[in-house]
């Protein structure tokens, strides 16, 4: 087996940190418990992504549990050192020998891994942010959402909400894979 080379190691870690970073920036009700997947896939092909959307009361019930334990009244504040020029969040890389870039591959892995091992209890703000504080910049995250009525509601259908989310989906073909990651419909019958 080839050992990967070290442009190979550097790009690799620049994508999972990517998929950090944008499961960490998302904001309001851009923020989805299914954005999850997108960061646990950026380690593992086998990690199991949703191709079509769950019964309607199992997504309910998670977009629920979301609401309740992964969202925050205020915006987390910006820590003394943080790196807030995305220019300089993988400067770091350059400086690394091989093996220092193995192990922070290897780090990263881990840290998603935990991210995505949690049971048997829900995952929390707490969780995302270990997660997030794996990245060198140190930025934090904001994870207000908008009042229960719109992001679990009806009150601002069918631009917004989860009901309205997964009824966005009710037109994709059977025969076709959804991606979830967006409003649907997904394919023009």
């Amino acid at each position: 087996m080839k050992l990967p080379s070290r442009r190979e190691l550097i790009a690799r870690i620049k994508d999972i940190r990517k998929a950090i970073r944008s499961h960490r920036d998302a904001k309001g009700d851009d923020r989805c418990h299914l954005d999850d997947y997108k960061v646990w896939a950026s380690i593992s092909e086998s990690a199991w992504t949703p191709i079509k959307l769950p019964p309607y009361n199992e997504m309910m019930a998670t977009c629920l549990e979301f609401y309740t334990h992964r969202r925050a009244e205020t915006a987390d504040p910006v820590p003394e050192g943080a790196i807030r020029s995305p220019r300089f969040w993988n400067v770091d890389l350059d400086q690394m020998t091989t093996k220092q870039l193995k192990s922070e591959l290897s780090r990263l892995t881990k840290a998603i891994t935990r991210h995505w091992v949690i049971v048997p209890r829900p995952r929390t703000t707490a969780d995302d942010r270990e997660l997030y504080a794996m990245l060198p910049e140190k930025m934090p995250a904001d994870f207000r959402l908008p009042p229960e009525e719109e992001f679990l509601g009806e009150a601002l259908a069918p631009h917004a909400g989860c009901p309205s989310f997964y009824r966005s989906h009710a037109g994709c073909p059977k025969e076709k894979s959804c991606n979830v990651h967006q409003w649907g419909p997904c394919h023009k019958k």
